[in-house]
């Protein structure tokens, strides 16, 4: 009994001395991350909120009914500190706001990994739905499939696309000229997620779903829908930041399901694809319905220098990814090009005379391949589109190694929250940063830019690979709504930001069509 005791009682102690050591290595880390935030400027910092109830967002109030109001706080921040600046949520959590090229020219040159972490906001809520894909992986998984991926944007692969864009708009402007006789305002993001999820679909691995017609009925709308929202939803519940209360609740629970909905669904393409291919290869001459390889032929045929090929698992994982990242992130950009051109008369009359130039004198509406580098105003517009309303306005990195800016030093493991809105509307980069105005990205003005001050898709060796996809695809989609139609802002609808993963607005954007003679 006596050594028992004994024993039970040396357990207690070591016990006792991790766990004190545990704590004091946590707080000393904590101070640690403080003290080099505290390098940079910001708000007086209360001893435990830190600055979370002076962010608009951490009023529930305010985050549900004006989520705009964070942009507004981002925007003044910037104003008053526009070379950074420290935000501190709550008592253990930090991150240094970015928002001047020169503090993105040192960390998106790295490598570093999107954070994460258990037990606060993170990509980590993405996981069981993207797994490893490229927007997640870190390390030797992203650089080995970032290479594999890279041929699947190829120009010899994206051009024959371009029909299949076409024929998804084909079924997009059936709907709009619908809306156009009936003189009823056009709801911009809801049938542009849409279109651009059918794009997707089709082009990931040749899924003709009817999407756009069935709407938000689609089983497969409905699952990926599901999962963006909740997703957000958990960023602003703290008790559901840990994975086992979050999938204990039914939030967590509905995620689950959609989950497994929409890996069904790939899964069986991947299964039927690959035993396609198995009877290619056992039949050469075997003929192929389909005119153009997709994603997933990528997929399946990229392989290692030593012949390795991915796994299911991993094939799965990138095509979620995939139309992930270019599903809303696209529609975002289409959205608030339209909203640009319905406030902006001028430029949506210059932007149409430019496509009726190069159309001129076709009978089809089609958007030929040849076609697309030759809207030059057009682009400049989208891409002060995209100034003003980045399609994903905020991301994260976790440094992996010690970065030197302006003479301090932030060091491996600090967060670093990449403000891609916050550089966009940056008085000292972009003087009268609120207005409208294409002619900053004219031909004279872009040689003048630094790489580091407009960012859309980011960039350095994580950038998004599928740029030159979403660019063609809007530039297809652009030129033929433009084409056929005049478009106004419906004045009795009001017109606000989300707070989302994605830059959207508040009850959608609605849009009067007004076919043009």
């Amino acid at each position: 009994m006596a050594v028992a005791g004994f024993v039970v009682s040396v357990a207690l102690v070591v016990i006792l001395v991790y766990v004190a050591y545990f704590l004091v290595s946590t707080v000393s880390s904590i101070r640690k991350q403080r003290a080099v935030l505290l390098q940079w400027p910001g708000l007086p910092v209360h001893w435990l909120y830190g600055n979370l109830h002076q962010h608009p967002m951490g009023n529930p109030k305010t985050r549900t009914e004006s989520p705009e109001e964070g942009f507004i706080f981002n925007c003044k921040m910037t104003e008053k500190f526009p070379r950074g600046f420290y935000l501190l949520f709550g008592p253990t959590r930090g991150e240094l706001v970015a928002n001047h090229p020169g503090i993105f020219r040192p960390v998106l040159k790295g490598r570093d990994p999107k954070p994460l972490m258990q037990g606060q906001p993170s990509y980590n809520f993405l996981r069981p739905w993207l797994g490893d894909g490229l927007l997640l992986a870190k390390g030797d998984t992203w650089l080995r499939n970032r290479r594999l991926l890279t041929p699947a944007f190829h120009f010899d692969v994206l051009k024959p696309y371009v029909p299949v864009y076409n024929e998804a708009v084909d079924v997009f402007m059936t709907k709009l000229e619908k809306c156009a006789t009936d003189g009823v305002s056009f709801e911009v993001t809801k049938n542009i997620s849409l279109l651009t999820l059918d794009v997707l679909l089709r082009c990931a691995f040749s899924y003709e779903s009817d999407c756009q017609i069935k709407g938000d009925k689609h089983p497969y709308v409905k699952a990926t829908s599901q999962l963006s929202t909740i997703i957000v939803d958990r960023m602003f519940s703290m008790l559901l930041y840990f994975d086992l209360p979050f999938k204990l609740s039914s939030m967590g629970r509905r995620f689950m399901k959609s989950c497994d909905f929409v890996h069904n669904v790939s899964d069986e393409v991947i299964k039927r694809r690959r035993s396609q291919l198995e009877v290619k290869k056992q039949n050469p001459d075997a003929g192929s319905e389909r005119k153009y390889l997709d994603f997933l032929d990528i997929l399946l045929s990229a392989r290692d220098e030593d012949g390795k090929g991915l796994t299911d698992l991993e094939v799965r994982n990138e095509v979620d990814t995939f139309l992930f990242e270019g599903h809303d992130t696209t529609a975002s950009g289409l959205t608030w090009m339209l909203y640009a051109m319905a406030t902006n008369p001028d430029h949506q009359r210059k932007v149409q005379e430019e496509i009726d130039e190069v159309m001129a004198g076709r009978e089809s509406e089609e958007v030929l391949w040849e076609d697309l580098g030759k809207f030059k105003y057009l682009v400049q517009c989208l891409k002060e589109t995209m100034r003003m309303y980045p399609p994903v306005p905020f991301i994260m990195r976790v440094l992996e190694r010690d970065v030197e800016i302006d003479g301090k030093v932030l060091p491996a493991g600090t967060t670093v929250d990449l403000g891609i809105y916050c550089l966009h509307h940056n008085p000292l980069i972009w003087p009268d940063h609120m207005t409208f105005d294409p002619d900053r990205f004219s031909s004279e003005n872009i040689q003048k830019m630094d790489p580091f001050s407009y960012l859309p898709f980011a960039a350095g060796p994580r950038n998004c690979i599928g740029q030159n996809f979403a660019m063609n695809e809007e530039k297809v989609i652009l030129v033929r709504l433009l084409r056929r139609f005049h478009l106004e802002l419906d004045p009795n609808h009001p017109v606000k930001f989300s707070g989302e993963l994605i830059l959207k607005a508040q009850n959608d954007v609605k849009i009067f069509l007004k076919p043009r003679v």
